[in-house]
């Protein structure tokens, strides 16, 4: 066992030692960074391509050039003679961050560094053609900017890009700050800052021309300033950090150069969001449209690698370093304000509750065990206890039946309870017609008894049709009907039982409507629609009538009621529905409308909003004549 262990030790120290033996021990790769490693995306390219080549025995070493802090071009001359001194051995590779630090080491490229293999990350599209263009900022002068592609022509570069992806940030700000209408910019003076303020300028003219921009920068503004005037900002303004760089030497209060980060979250009302990855999983920023500092640097080690095999980096072609994704931390969504309605499902969350499953993950799994082991010894039980499980398959059986004659007990149960509301109304009032002395009173019991005789008469009726549906034994018989004629009598007959004070109209086509149908069955549906607006309208009105459609006739009925709630509406044609247990009836009448409506191939329907009133609705398919000469045999 020790000599097999030894054996497969030997073997990996051996091909650990082939694989670095292609590097010479003095290769390096040197890391040259335009300002400094203390931003997140650029510590983060940094530590990963140390730690991916230090395992090969490569080193990697990091220089800051501080660029911001060049006041001329004596400036840049000493750096590049530091240089030129601390690294009299060539690299292996270089890899720039930023095109400044490119153009600041020219002098290099064109002699000692002529031939290494150089990677300019996060490369711009233009790049101005002198040094002193870029110390004085000045990047509104097209005839001082040049395509960096062909700025690198005569190099041995290639380009790492890593585009600025205002416009799907900016939507996504849209959509989760409906009210829009202004943005704001942060930045600091350095290059890249200018550069994107640009392209954001740019951006926002092509895309979002009804959006304002304003832009606030240093030096013109000190830290206390920036953060005074994000605090005056509203729900309607999306705020974009970049950077806020400042050197200490400066009379600025050096804890709010340290912490700007975390103040702008602290004093801005609405979120902040960022251009480029700046670790928002500590909450400090909202998040935006980019690509991650960790895929970038996957991009970065993955061009070194193809260096350290051989290709030359001018063989290597200009690439995006990753793919770009919406990063949004949820929480800082949530503490200014914004309402998870509004959060893109196709974004990556940070700080996001975990979900039920996530959450209870480990006594899901248990219960499933714990569940599996059950069933294990139930089938076991199963296999010995044949007869007993077959005993027990009886007795739920009858159970069941039980429960079934229960079911049916408890439905004649709340049929006999409404049945018995009208028979005690008309038996109580009879007896009170017997000893009346007042015509008012005798005229009044007798009001009520025959109300009371038609809401009795209504649900026999609707349960003996309840009884046909289940049955499938609901008749129906064709006859030519005078549709006008019919709601017009309809009417007539529904005039008395309005609520006082509610108006009964009736809409009806200019030339009256023939068609073949069911009229008894049809007479039922529109006369429940009546009834019920009967029962829930106490003020206003109650319209009913019906309209030709391209291929039949529509029916309605409209009232001013009380309406239904949005959560009751899909419940209003089934089975024993009733949403006020104060107004009578069994719940069945409107089932019984969608079945009759259903056999003759129409539809039905109802609008409504709480407080405000319903519509309810049906259509039939029919042939419709305006001459009373309507046939079976026209009929198809």
């Amino acid at each position: 066992m020790k000599r097999l262990f030894f054996i497969v030790y030997l073997i990996l120290l051996t091909s650990r030692s082939l694989y670095a033996l292609p590097h010479d021990k003095d290769d390096y790769i040197l890391v040259v960074h335009s300002i400094n490693f203390s931003e997140v995306w650029t510590q983060g390219i940094y530590e990963a391509i140390n730690n991916t080549f230090a395992e090969e025995n490569i080193s990697v070493k990091g220089e800051e050039l501080s660029i911001p802090a060049m006041r001329d071009t004596t400036d840049v001359n000493k750096k590049v003679e530091l240089l030129r001194k601390k690294y009299p051995v060539p690299p292996k590779v270089i890899v720039c961050i930023g095109d400044p630090a490119w153009l600041v080491c020219q002098p290099l490229f064109d002699k000692e560094w002529k031939n290494v293999s150089t990677i300019i990350c996060h490369s711009q599209e233009l790049i101005p053609t002198q040094i002193e263009y870029l110390l004085d900022r000045d990047l509104q002068t097209i005839q001082h900017m040049a395509y960096t592609e062909d700025q690198m022509k005569s190099y041995n570069a290639t380009r790492l890009v890593q585009p600025l992806y205002i416009k799907e940030t900016i939507e996504t700000i849209k959509k989760l700050q409906p009210e829009l209408n202004r943005i704001v910019f942060i930045r600091d003076n350095r290059y890249i800052s200018l550069y994107t303020q640009k392209e954001l300028s740019k951006t926002m003219q092509a895309d979002f021309p009804d959006l304002k921009l304003e832009v606030l920068s240093t030096p013109a503004l000190s830290t206390e300033n920036l953060l005074d005037s994000l605090s005056l900002c509203g729900k309607e303004t999306g705020i974009i950090y970049y950077s806020w760089f400042i050197f200490k030497n400066t009379h600025e209060n050096h804890y709010l150069i340290d912490n700007v980060q975390k103040m702008t979250n602290s004093f801005s009302q609405p979120p902040v969001y960022i251009l480029a990855d700046l670790n928002i999983e500590t909450g400090n920023f909202a998040g935006g449209h980019y690509i991650s500092e960790n895929d970038f640097s996957k991009s970065v080690i993955a061009t070194v690698r193809l260096i350290l095999e051989g290709t030359e980096a001018r063989n290597i072609l200009t690439h995006i370093g990753g793919t770009a994704h919406t990063h949004l931390n949820y929480q800082h969504l949530l503490s200014h304000s914004i309402e998870p309605s509004h959060f893109p499902i196709n974004a990556i969350y940070y700080q996001q509750p975990p979900t039920f499953f996530q959450k209870y993950k480990i006594h899901l799994f248990s219960g499933f065990a714990i569940i599996c082991l059950l069933i294990t010894i139930a089938v076991l039980r199963f296999r010995l206890y044949f007869q007993k499980l077959k005993r027990e398959e009886e007795r739920r059986e009858k159970e069941k039946a039980e429960e079934a004659n229960r079911l049916k007990s408890a439905f004649l149960a709340n049929m006999s309870h409404e049945i018995r509301t009208p028979l005690n109304a008309i038996v109580g009032f009879s007896n009170l017609i017997a000893h009346s002395e007042s015509p008012e009173d005798t005229a009044e019991f007798c009001q009520i008894i025959e109300t009371n005789n038609e809401l009795l008469l209504q649900l026999i009726n609707d349960i003996l049709d309840l009884s046909k549906i289940e049955a499938d034994q609901l008749e129906f018989t064709f006859t030519n009907i005078d549709v006008s004629a019919l709601l017009a009598t309809l009417a007539q007959t529904f005039k008395s039982r309005t609520k006082q004070g509610v108006i009964l109209e009736y809409s009806i086509p200019e030339q009256p409507c023939f068609i073949y149908s069911e009229k008894t069955r049809l007479t039922q549906v529109i006369t429940n629609f009546l009834t019920n607006a009967c029962k829930f309208t106490m003020e206003g009105s109650i319209k009913m009538g019906y309209e030709e459609t391209t291929d039949g006739l529509r029916f309605y009925v409209t009232d001013t009621g009380k309406g239904i709630s949005d959560e009751n509406i899909p419940h209003v044609f089934e089975r024993f529905a009733k949403f006020d247990n104060f107004i009578q009836g069994t719940g069945l009448g409107l089932s019984i409308c969608m079945t009759i409506v259903k056999r003759l191939n129409g539809e039905i329907g109802v609008e409504s909003k709480e407080g405000k009133g319903s519509t309810f609705w049906f259509t039939i398919p029919c042939e419709v004549h305006h001459e009373n000469t309507v046939t079976s045999e026209s009929v198809q």
